[in-house]
């Protein structure tokens, strides 16, 4: 079997349309931006002004950024916005600037 099917069977999965889960990825993707902010910041500031050394000279900013983002967008993170966004009552998401407080 496999892990999503092992993971399905554990926990039952949200009842999500693909319309509200596209918008909820959308979601995700933005809160991990902001959340990363300072490692795209300094890796901005480390790439600023070069070419060909950006590929050894800002590894490890690069790999900062990758892994932060990296673990704001998962699957599993997706899950827990599913499952409180469910809970919730499925507020609306589409107003960004009144963002549910089951995100916070």
């Amino acid at each position: 079997t496999s892990r999503r099917a092992r993971s399905s069977a554990m926990s039952p999965a949200p009842s999500v349309l693909k319309k509200e889960e596209e918008a909820l990825i959308t979601l995700m993707k933005e809160r991990a931006l902001v959340r990363c902010k300072t490692a795209q910041r300094t890796y901005y500031e480390c790439v600023k002004g070069r070419t060909l050394s950006v590929a050894w000279a800002c590894r490890e900013q690069a790999r900062a950024m990758s892994a932060c983002l990296s673990e704001h967008t998962s699957d599993a993170t997706l899950e827990t916005m599913k499952a409180r966004w469910t809970e919730a009552g499925k507020p609306s998401i589409a107003d960004r600037g009144k963002i549910p407080k089951c995100f916070d």
